[in-house]
């Protein structure tokens, strides 16, 4: 529960995480996916220069954010990497406002020089191939990458052969693939996007994996905070979808 702590202490430092911010100033905590943060603590700077409001931006696993909320994590909105875990928050009675916010793109990657030769979903089980890093069971670029994996009819004989890594999270999945730590690790378009360390060889097909959305949540606390619910009007925004799209995320708030 270090997050949920980091979180706490960042709402006592500030005073107060529910002052209305009608007018400048106020607070916001937004728990957000891994693979969002960028693209929201970009959007938050400029959020935050134009209005006084203060944001905290704590990326980690969606699966972990919404355990912290449901928890009591004091949190004001959440951005998750997919529609199980807004679910969960929302089933616990804690969410205000659920919004379709984005999409997303699974790709297999390898470091640059791609030195076992991976073209393909095809190469993982060959013997050239030592390692596979995916994210973890419950976080949701796992849960995609195991779906994914497992209608290509890999996911069991990369299990059997000893072959899989769990990241802790998405972006820790990207990092042992730029060290050169596997031969090929399951991402986000998006967080490859992000690197010059790796190259993507493959991308997933639709079809292979629940659609990609990342639901983003109004919070019951969050209603009850005006700079909240001015933020998470931004987040939805034309003008934050313009830093979402340069991220590489497919915007979904307009469709």
């Amino acid at each position: 529960m270090v997050g949920f702590a980091t979180a706490l202490l960042s709402v006592v430092a500030w005073g107060c995480g529910g002052t209305s911010g009608e007018g400048r100033g106020g607070s916001v905590l937004c728990l957000v996916a891994a693979s969002t943060t960028e693209a929201v603590e970009e959007i938050a700077r400029a959020f935050s220069a134009e209005t006084g409001i203060r944001v905290q931006v704590n990326p980690d696993d969606s699966s972990k954010l919404a355990t912290q909320i449901v928890n009591g994590a004091p949190a004001d909105l959440f951005l998750s990497a997919n529609e199980k875990w807004a679910d969960y928050v929302n089933d616990k009675g804690l969410a205000r406002e659920v919004l379709p916010l984005l999409g997303n793109t699974l790709v297999l990657i390898v470091p640059r020089e791609n030195p076992a030769q991976i073209h393909g979903p095809e190469d993982l089980t060959t013997a050239a191939v030592q390692r596979v890093a995916v994210a973890g069971p419950t976080v949701p670029a796992g849960i995609y990458a195991r779906q994914a994996l497992t209608k290509l009819k890999r996911w069991d004989a990369l299990d059997r052969q000893g072959k899989l890594v769990p990241g802790e999270n998405v972006r820790v999945t990207l990092t042992y693939v730029e060290r050169g730590e596997v031969d090929a690790g399951v991402v986000y378009a998006t967080d490859a996007k992000m690197s010059d360390r790796v190259r993507v060889v493959y991308e997933f097909g639709r079809s292979t994996h629940e659609p990609i959305v990342y639901p983003l949540v109004l919070l019951k606390a969050g209603a009850e905070n005006g700079a909240a619910r001015r933020f998470f009007d931004r987040l939805r925004s034309p003008r934050s979808a313009q830093v979402f799209q340069k991220q590489g995320f497919r915007w979904l708030a307009g469709d």
